[in-house]
């Protein structure tokens, strides 16, 4: 068993994201993870966001090998973050990683985002493999401050690494605050906020007279935001931890639906 005083068997990790395999957010994340292990990068070739847990059918995947800066050797691939983990469990990596790191995302991925985040896709694929996935996303209001970032999801990977957190199958999706509020309070685990988003479209025609539609969400004012959840607390300035299921089932609702169609 190791112990505090013993050092850690290095960790094969793999690190992909939603944002593309030359998005800022990644190069932050791999110098966030390095002293962690081995890195192996396979991520989509241009930004997925919100591309959800869709994965690619229609068409084939292209791999292509990158050079990124450090001296990383990594793959693009021509697909969704879902498809990136996929190829490398199967095809890409000599061996199972230990761990899947997905980020650093442009914005939070609290609350309804969950369902849409290609970031937090990619770390549930690892699960499916039996391997624990990290999703880590940054909370954005105005300058995108990666360096914040990437000194706080280091911290944050330690924590989280040597306490012995990340067990087999287990996903973790990890937001971190706005720097403008100032350093982390502290780290909290919270569960997912269910606060949906007040939709809206921007309607515009085209110099043709064709009608098309830009989608400008806004948060939903008129539900409350609800205390002890991951939207909650990464307001209030907390490093927020979700533990995610890949079993969607409804279960405190399952008894009432079985009862009324006697099934």
């Amino acid at each position: 068993m190791t112990t505090q005083n013993q050092p850690r068997k290095p960790l094969d990790i793999l690190i992909t994201n939603d944002d593309g395999i030359l998005a800022p957010g990644l190069a932050a994340l791999i110098r966030a993870a390095e002293h962690l292990g081995n890195l192996h990068v396979v991520a989509p070739e241009t930004a997925q966001s919100a591309a959800a847990h869709s994965i690619t059918l229609t068409e084939p995947l292209i791999s292509q090998h990158v050079e990124l800066p450090g001296g990383i050797g990594g793959f693009s691939i021509s697909g969704r973050p879902a498809d990136c983990v996929k190829l490398a469990m199967t095809e890409l990596l000599p061996t199972r990683p230990d761990l899947v790191i997905s980020g650093i995302n442009a914005g939070a991925n609290v609350g309804v985002n969950v369902l849409y985040s290609g970031t937090v896709a990619a770390a549930l694929e690892a699960a499916f493999f039996n391997v624990p996935g990290i999703a880590i996303s940054l909370d954005i209001r105005g300058k995108i401050d990666f360096k914040y970032a990437e000194q706080v999801a280091r911290e944050a990977l330690d924590q989280l690494v040597h306490q012995s957190v990340l067990t087999p199958g287990r996903v973790l999706n990890v937001n971190i605050p706005i720097p403008e509020i100032g350093p982390p309070k502290g780290m909290r685990v919270v569960r997912q906020s269910t606060r949906a988003w007040a939709d809206r479209f921007q309607r515009r025609t085209d110099p043709r007279g064709r009608v098309y539609f830009w989608l400008d969400a806004d948060v939903n004012e008129d539900e409350a935001l609800q205390e002890e959840t991951d939207e909650h607390a990464i307001n209030e300035g907390y490093i927020t931890v979700t533990p995610l299921n890949r079993d969607l089932t409804d279960l405190s609702d399952l008894r009432n639906v079985r009862e009324l169609l006697g099934g």
